[in-house]
């Protein structure tokens, strides 16, 4: 059944970037501190300015060469964009990065709009970085990313690997994580993928049905969430992982296509599922891809897939969510936005010195990027 909600999550109503508060703005450039709490040095996160060279360019260049992972160096196959970032050395190829470089890396090498970037960074380090030290992992647990400080958030920090706050189910290339592997690449579960392009993509240079179009993105959403909602007896597709899941998928037309072409041809894509590398030949958009491009591509697949947030029930059939408090309740955007603001953790609220202007800097991105009238302050469990 369709519902009306639509849009990305955190995304603007609004065409074009969001507008970020003057009091985000005031540093772009970076402060060094000297603040300790439980053992560890504070580093103020600062948003970067926007890239001054935004036109069309071959990427990767010769100072990013691809080089494979090593068996100590994080990665999601869950995040393709971040994964390829990383195997190039636009982000630090250990996959611990942290929120600057990965704004920096995606304008450079996606010429993604810095709000866009932005939003989903501060996502990424609220939800499962330490925003204290400015430190995230792409991918699981790391030594490298200390637990926050006093441990208010668990013994750990898990890493955008870890299921739950953002990460979900209903992914085109890896299990659910209660019934497999959330984490790595699975050739069948691509080949299902596949499948659907076969049914609905365009012809192209590559051959028939080889161009990713939205029918073959929608039939493949609806291949995804129809096959783990029965495998899967905890299934769950809440607003934030919904608008999360049609983000990703909305990525391969708006951010993967060659800027030359504007095609998202099959061997392209499968060079950043599969490979995780620039494909060769490839050119970043010709124009700076800003949130409402993306999230005009998520509107159109809430429509065709045609399933609201919601989870399965104790005898595994799926039942909507409840709609969120007024004022969130006008629409996907500010219910995405509350939901993730329900499961972020709590404790991030009450710090205080620079952990808490590096807080505050994070949830005003988040907020000015959800168009919503009121700020949802994190409010989730901790240790989760």
């Amino acid at each position: 059944m369709k519902s009306f909600y639509c849009l990305f999550l955190l995304l603007p109503a609004a065409l074009g970037a969001p507008k970020i508060p003057a009091i985000l703005t005031a540093r772009d450039d970076p402060t060094s501190t000297a603040e300790v709490q439980d053992g560890q040095t504070g580093t103020l996160i600062v948003l970067p300015p926007q890239a001054t060279e935004t036109g069309l360019k071959n990427i990767p260049d010769a100072a990013h060469p691809f080089i494979a992972p090593g068996p100590n160096d994080q990665r999601d196959h869950a995040v393709p964009a971040m994964n390829t970032l990383a195997n190039h050395g636009y982000i630090s190829r250990d996959g611990i990065t942290n929120f600057e470089e990965i704004v920096r890396a995606l304008m450079e090498a996606f010429n993604l709009e810095r709000t866009f970037g932005a939003n989903m960074a501060a996502n990424n380090m609220l939800t499962r970085g330490n925003p204290f030290v400015d430190k995230l992992s792409i991918g699981g647990v790391s030594p490298h990313v200390p637990p926050l400080p006093g441990q208010i958030d668990g013994p750990e920090t898990g890493g955008i690997a870890k299921h739950g706050r953002f990460e979900g189910d209903a992914s085109m290339t890896r299990a659910d994580a209660f019934i497999g592997d959330n984490r790595n690449f699975q050739e069948n579960l691509y080949d299902q993928d596949i499948l659907q392009l076969e049914k609905f993509g365009d012809n192209g240079p590559e051959g028939n049905d080889t161009i990713f179009n939205l029918e073959t993105l929608v039939a493949m959403k609806i291949q995804n969430i129809q096959a783990d909602q029965v495998a899967n007896p905890k299934f769950e597709f809440a607003a934030r992982r919904m608008n999360a899941a049609y983000g990703e998928t909305a990525f391969i037309m708006n951010v993967f296509a060659n800027g030359t072409t504007k095609q998202a041809t099959l061997d392209i894509i499968s060079s950043f599922f599969r490979d995780q590398k620039f494909p060769d030949n490839w050119f970043r958009a010709a124009v700076p891809v800003v949130a409402a491009t993306n999230g005009a591509t998520v509107a159109e697949l809430f429509s065709g897939v045609g399933v609201q947030p919601g989870r399965n029930n104790d005898q595994g059939v799926f039942v909507a969510d409840p709609p969120p408090p007024a004022p969130f309740n006008t629409g996907l955007t500010c219910f995405a936005y509350f939901d993730q603001a329900q499961n972020t953790p709590a404790v991030l609220v009450n710090t205080t010195g620079i952990f808490k202007k590096n807080v505050d800097l994070l949830t005003g991105i988040t907020f000015a990027a959800s168009g919503c009238a009121e700020q949802a302050l994190p409010n989730g469990p901790s240790d989760v």
